[in-house]
């Protein structure tokens, strides 16, 4: 794994590169979903892509940090749920409704 520059150098890359930072951010990203194990690449791949969509939103970098914050937190929570209640997790399952045709209608 590749190591992350300083805090300095992301600062400076931030200011006068943003560029360069999203690129190093992408290629990181990538990084991390190629080395995890192959069941767990399609749901981190669609959560790199929501945390891309929502970051694409953001007006300034406060916004972008406070962004990324929450999507964690809100992670955070669900696997929190998870672990102290698994047996709700298990027993939550979704409801198949029938579509109706168009001859019904």
């Amino acid at each position: 794994m590749v190591e992350l520059p300083d805090f300095d150098s992301l600062q400076w890359l931030a200011q006068h590169a943003p560029q360069q930072l999203t690129n190093l951010q992408n290629n990181l990203s990538q990084e991390v979903i190629n080395e995890a194990a192959e069941r767990n690449r399609p749901q981190l791949e669609s959560i790199c892509h929501h945390l891309k969509l929502q970051m694409s939103r953001c007006s300034n970098p406060y916004a972008r940090c406070y962004l990324s914050l929450k999507l964690m937190n809100d992670k955070f929570l669900s696997l929190n749920e998870v672990i102290t209640n698994p047996k709700t997790y298990k027993e939550n399952k979704a409801a198949i409704l029938p579509y109706p045709s168009k001859k019904a209608l």
